[in-house]
């Protein structure tokens, strides 16, 4: 290759490296202010070892404990669905805002993670089984109305638990809107929120949990975070990050949260997200810099 053609071709590269790195200099700009904007919905079951229950599933006390702190010493705020949701809407600036969701209704949700919250002045939600509350290894009527007197959110797991998308029409309404009015006549206030079990939705759920409009939002099996769009377009399909004890320890939450944004950062560019649930994705951490997994 000639002096000219080398010559020109390394001004080629040149340009191009610049191209480069100034797309990299707004994409991470730009991902930083979607942050400003995007609030990440963790899933939660029990907080300690229940019997039947996979052990991933269940985040021993200690692992909460190291999880709340380094929440604490990044300058992250714990807030409700109900919360996060009115933030949005009314187009508040929720950088580092995050929201703990707790499935189920279990006893030591009560016991173990409400009082640990509390040391933090975190607030959660919990959404409870219907037909398990008061039953041995859940929360108590009375317990749930204590933590929403300390703030905290009490609401629907349906009655049974079983999958929404394969209940039959005549149950659907029990399903839906019966811990509604379990809840209220047992606590003495309403609920806002339903959690679907396994995330299941379709159409035909849509359309029953539509019909009462106590409720204002409904959570979904779908990865990603919450923006002021998503709330706005489709209130009963929230986005929800899960968080499980793969042996990793605090340093899982971090990566969870990561994935949480990139995902919805990506979905809020139209990209497609599915390939996420079955691939390794670069981790970006919760400090917003760049490193691997």
């Amino acid at each position: 290759m000639q002096v000219g053609s080398k010559w020109s071709l390394f001004k080629k590269l040149l340009v191009l490296a610049a191209v480069v790195g100034v797309f990299w200099q707004w994409a991470a700009r730009d991902f930083e202010a979607y942050r400003h904007r995007a609030i990440p919905f963790l899933m939660y079951h029990s907080i300690g070892v229940v019997p039947g229950w996979e052990d991933d599933v269940c985040i021993p006390e200690e692992l909460f404990a190291g999880q709340l702190k380094y929440l604490s010493d990044n300058g992250y705020e714990v807030i409700t669905a109900a919360d996060a949701r009115q933030r949005l809407l009314n187009g508040e600036d929720v950088y580092k805002k995050v929201v703990f969701t707790f499935d189920d209704g279990y006893f030591n949700n009560y016991t173990a993670a409400f009082h640990m919250l509390q040391e933090y002045g975190y607030h959660a939600s919990f959404y409870a089984i219907g037909k398990m509350v008061d039953t041995p290894d859940y929360m108590t009527f009375a317990q749930m109305k204590e933590m929403h007197d300390a703030g905290m959110e009490i609401g629907s797991h349906t009655m049974s638990h079983d999958p929404l998308t394969i209940i039959a029409d005549k149950y659907l309404p029990w399903e839906v809107y019966e811990p509604y009015n379990l809840f209220s006549r047992k606590m003495g206030f309403g609920i806002a929120g339903i959690a679907f079990p396994n995330g299941a939705l379709d159409k035909r759920v849509l359309t029953e949990v539509k019909k009462y409009p106590v409720y204002k939002y409904a959570l979904s099996g779908k990865m990603g975070c919450n923006t002021k769009e998503i709330v706005e377009k489709t209130p009963f399909a929230l986005r929800r990050m899960g968080i499980y004890d793969h042996g990793q320890g605090v340093s899982a939450l971090a990566h969870r949260l990561s994935k949480a944004y990139l995902v919805g950062y990506l979905e809020s560019k139209g990209l497609p997200i599915n390939w996420l649930y079955r691939v390794t994705v670069p981790k970006i951490v919760a400090t917003g810099k760049t490193s691997r997994s």
